[in-house]
């Protein structure tokens, strides 16, 4: 068969000499298979993916061609030792789960070096997939809960509303992850997710008379966007994977309609006025840092960061915030902000991902969450509900403000879609593999000069 025929579109860099005792194509198919398709269970985009699989099957003299679908993987092994295709298991439900993408990333890096047999690679794959999720699902529910309340006071809420957001929260996110354990598609589980933490938020606030139930309707709808898989799809679609990254951009918009039907659907409900202060003042930076730092403490906790990296969801949700605000202070508008201000976090987020070795999106969603336009979009949704009870009586003023809030929300959406674009097609892959290979070459110089030096010594 010829490689240029292939649907994989992989440059051909060439595998390594088989060893003696190399495994037949069908088990290193296995082994390639079931790795790539941890990591896209785990958080991990096309690309990422893609190297990762291609790596562990050189290491064994294979030329590995794995072609990313929607649905699953399908990989084309080809060697001296044997031609092999296989499909692996469907996929569904990913998630994002650094600690263990790190794991991953350890094997990957230890078969490729030939340090395991395939077999112990086997092994370590059956631990990690049956491994722990994370951090207790009780801290992580309160880590949604304070998430909740840093985000609705990040669109000024009141103190009553942001002690209501954090019973909001928590909820939400513990019915979200009670259905998605029970089996429930999660488009169904993040609407329902979303009405069940927004009934909280509107029973709450009935303890303070007078107080909208809508921030903290927000903040708690925030905890459930699928950031994750957005994030993958936009890097995906600037890449080589435009089907994955349509699919997944896809399934992500789906979920936030459902998350925002589960919101308005509370309010039908429970027959709340869904009006929000549009004059309320912004937060002094010195405000919005802190909580900027506790949603990325919350997010971090969620994506099973571990300890020792969690400081750095904090870094770039200050780098996100912190860099709007200061734009906004020298005279930018909203939307030229937001754009510089996703750069930046995103710039940040790379640079420390490339360090740990895993997806950038770990660290770039906690620089972002804090700027989405939240309370924009619900306004803008709030009022068309209006004009569509009133009809052909619906007051200009009003249809005028919803299609500015529509546009602003559309807008910064945008901007920050743009700003995360161009960091993620900046080449540091590249120039961080560079480093890495001069860094190499310089330390095998350094001791090929020690053993020179102690040779003479000797003399």
């Amino acid at each position: 068969m010829d490689p240029s025929n292939s649907l994989s579109t992989i440059e051909d860099s060439g595998a390594r000499s088989p060893p003696a005792d190399a495994p037949s194509a069908s088990d290193v198919a296995h082994l390639v298979l079931r790795l790539g398709r941890l990591l896209v269970l785990n958080g991990a985009d096309s690309a990422h993916v893609e190297q990762a699989m291609t790596t562990l099957a050189e290491a064994w003299g294979y030329r590995a061609r794995p072609l990313i679908l929607p649905e699953g993987l399908l990989l084309t092994l080809e060697g001296s030792h044997g031609y092999c295709t296989r499909l692996g298991r469907t996929i569904a439900g990913p998630s994002v789960n650094m600690g263990t993408l790190e794991a991953l990333e350890d094997i990957r890096r230890d078969g490729a070096a030939r340090s395991w047999s395939p077999a112990a690679i086997d092994a370590r794959l059956d631990a990690v997939e049956s491994g722990s999720s994370g951090y207790p699902a009780w801290l992580v529910g309160l880590a949604m809960g304070v998430t909740a309340a840093a985000l609705a006071r990040l669109f000024s809420a009141t103190a009553a509303v942001t002690f209501v957001s954090v019973f909001v929260g928590a909820s939400a996110w513990t019915i979200r992850a009670r259905l998605a354990a029970a089996g429930m598609n999660p488009i169904a589980a993040a609407a329902l997710a979303a009405f069940g933490g927004g009934l909280v938020g509107s029973l709450g606030v009935q303890l303070f008379p007078g107080t909208s139930p809508v921030l903290c309707l927000v903040a708690g709808g925030l905890v459930l966007v699928p950031s994750v898989p957005l994030l993958n799809g936009v890097r995906d679609t600037l890449g080589r994977h435009v089907v994955v990254g349509l699919a997944r951009l896809s399934v992500g918009t789906v979920t936030i309609l459902a998350i925002a039907f589960g919101l308005f659907l509370v309010a039908a409900v429970t027959g709340d006025a869904l009006v929000m202060d549009a004059t309320a003042a912004r937060l002094p930076l010195w405000e919005e840092l802190p909580l900027a730092a506790v949603v990325g403490i919350g997010v971090a906790l969620v994506f099973n960061v571990p300890a020792k990296a969690a400081w750095i969801c904090m870094v770039c949700a200050i780098v996100g915030r912190g860099t709007r605000t200061l734009c906004q202070d020298f005279g930018l508008d909203l939307v030229a902000a937001s754009l510089v201000a996703a750069l930046a976090a995103a710039l940040v987020a790379r640079c420390f991902a490339i360090r740990y070795r895993v997806p950038t999106v770990t660290f770039a969603f906690p620089g972002v969450v804090g700027m989405m336009p939240a309370s924009s979009a619900f306004r803008a949704g709030s009022n068309g509900l209006a004009i569509i009870h009133a009809g052909a009586d619906a007051p200009p003023p009003l249809v005028g403000e919803t299609l500015a809030l529509a546009g602003t929300a559309a807008l910064v959406t945008a901007a920050i879609a743009i700003g995360l674009s161009i960091a993620f097609a900046l080449p540091f892959d590249a120039l961080a593999r560079r480093l890495g290979r001069r860094g190499q070459r310089d330390g095998r110089s350094s001791e090929a000069g020690a053993r020179a030096g102690s040779t003479s010594n000797a003399a």
